[in-house]
């Protein structure tokens, strides 16, 4: 079993951090350098800091400022700098996560709405960075350029953006907080070239008022691609809203088409597609948008060190999504999509900080290698694709921070913030048009209360539901609740006269 050969085989972390250890009689601090400062990077500054007895910290981030994906620019491409945008920020981006939620557990937000501005997010990361004092650690402007071990430690190799030269350095430890969502994914069409209107990924999406009048085809059913084509909605002709995943989203705008076909190919003016019945079908269209996801960046690593990025935006060699088999001492942050982003990096970094102070041991790399196995599996056999490694939906996520926060002893995840975002599937599936309509608040370590911003009043509960209140408040749901029970009814009939006839 995987279990027995985890639980029976712990050894300590590499050589390089058993040198520099807490409890080492040479009283070294470990050398960490940490690459990007957006939310993952701000998380793991603040918490090492609290034992700067034992890290010496050093954070390097290419931008001029904090924030990473949260830090909107209207460039697109390339930066002034001449590097590659790293933001996929749109203008009128609301989070789809509540606040109360999505921040990090020990630092609340104070605010009026659960769902707010982009902007409140950064302003958010930016009082975090303040009250922690962390800009004193960052290296702004700077580039890693590339990273390798050697005798036992990692050179850094960075650039000075605004000066022009580079530098190398050696640290103990690395963690690599550049996210997920700076290098789009683009799938392989032979004829993609041939459309001659506008082509462009989500990633250099920024505002509806581009597509005045037009129709316009957005192509992947994740939550950007639908955020994109309800905010186009009301400026377009038209949206086809492709979606071929596994969540059919209700009650859309009215000039939403949302399709589940798969594209097989682009002409100069559509894209033709066939649906689930085999039948081939054309929608014309002015402008396409790629909301296809994105790749993990990991040219700047030597692939020497044992991680790799695959073309489908997993990355080999990491245990529990974060620490790398073969160096574990380098983690990675970010790699899991469809999370709480800020509550998963807190137990993340609860977790590594752990395994840095010697207080954790890992398991050796042979049972860190077929539990890793032993995950994929599982995930196939639940019906997942390939590409969905390292996702972590809902209960996959409470599992996974339950996991870490019980092999390092360390304060797990409130049982309302996992609620809350468990139950938040279903209100986004079932009126993705008008979930963002409640505020929420956290009323206990395992209730919250849902607040109807229409009407001010108590909507829902954590222990309603809002299945309950969608059925008696909502048109849709009113309708849906009265087909529902006349097939229950329907079914009781049936089964009284199948009861009456077979005594």
């Amino acid at each position: 079993m995987v279990s027995d050969e985890i639980n029976n085989n712990h050894i300590e972390i590499d050589a390089s951090l058993n040198n520099r250890s807490i409890n080492n009689n040479n009283g070294q601090r470990q050398r960490v350098c940490i690459v990007g400062v957006g939310a993952a990077g701000l998380c793991a500054l603040r918490h090492l800091n609290m034992r700067s007895d034992c890290f010496e910290l050093t954070a390097f981030e290419q931008d001029d400022n904090i924030g990473g994906t949260w830090k909107f620019t209207e460039h697109v491409g390339m930066t002034p700098d001449g590097l590659p945008v790293h933001s996929s920020m749109y203008k009128n981006l609301h989070t789809n996560l509540p606040m109360e939620i999505m921040g990090f557990p020990d630092f609340p937000l104070e605010t009026n709405h659960s769902y707010v501005h982009h902007s409140v997010v950064l302003n958010y990361l930016h009082k975090y960075a303040e009250t922690f004092n962390l800009h004193r650690f960052i290296h702004f402007n700077h580039r890693i350029m590339f990273i390798c071990r050697e005798n036992d430690e990692w050179l850094v190799t960075a650039k000075d953006i605004k000066k022009r030269y580079e530098f190398t350095q050696s640290f103990d430890v690395i963690l690599i907080c550049t996210g997920r969502y700076s290098v789009p994914h683009w799938p392989k069409y032979d004829t993609m070239k041939k459309f001659k209107g506008k082509l462009l990924h989500s990633h250099d999406y920024r505002q509806p008022e581009d597509y005045i009048g037009q129709r316009i085809a957005v192509i992947g059913g994740g939550l950007s691609g639908v955020d994109i084509s309800q905010e186009c909605s009301h400026h377009c002709k038209e949206v086809i809203f492709v979606n071929n995943g596994k969540m059919r989203f209700q009650n859309m705008f009215p000039n939403v088409q949302q399709v589940d076909v798969k594209v097989e190919e682009f002409t100069e003016n559509s894209i033709i597609a066939r649906d689930n019945d085999g039948n081939r079908i054309e929608y014309q269209v002015d402008t396409i948008i790629m909301a296809t996801g994105y790749v993990y960046n990991l040219k700047f690593v030597d692939p020497n060190v044992g991680i790799k990025a695959n073309p489908d935006g997993t990355i080999d060699g990491l245990y529990r999504h974060l620490i790398n088999i073969e160096q574990p001492s380098m983690a990675l942050f970010a790699v899991s999509n469809r999370v709480l982003p800020l509550p998963l990096y807190h137990q993340q970094l609860l977790y590594l900080m752990k395994i840095l102070l010697g207080e954790y041991k890992l398991p050796t790399k042979k049972a860190m290698i077929l539990d890793t196995e032993e995950d994929y599996r599982q995930r196939l056999a639940r019906g997942l694709r390939p590409k969905d490694r390292h996702t972590l939906e809902v209960e996959m996520m409470e599992k996974y921070v339950d996991k870490l926060a019980k092999e390092s002893q360390t304060k797990p995840l409130l049982k309302v913030i996992i609620n809350l975002h468990r139950d938040l599937y279903s209100v986004r599936k079932m009126d993705i048009s008008n979930y963002k309509r409640f505020d929420y608040r956290l009323i206990s370590d395992d209730e919250y209360i849902a607040i109807d911003k229409h009407t001010g009043m108590l909507a829902y509960t954590s222990r309603q539901g809002f299945l309950d209140w969608y059925y008696k408040h909502h048109p849709i749901g009113s309708k849906m609740n009265q087909i529902e029970t006349e097939k229950t009814t329907a079914n009781q009939s049936n089964s009284m006269v199948e009861s009456n006839g077979h005594p």
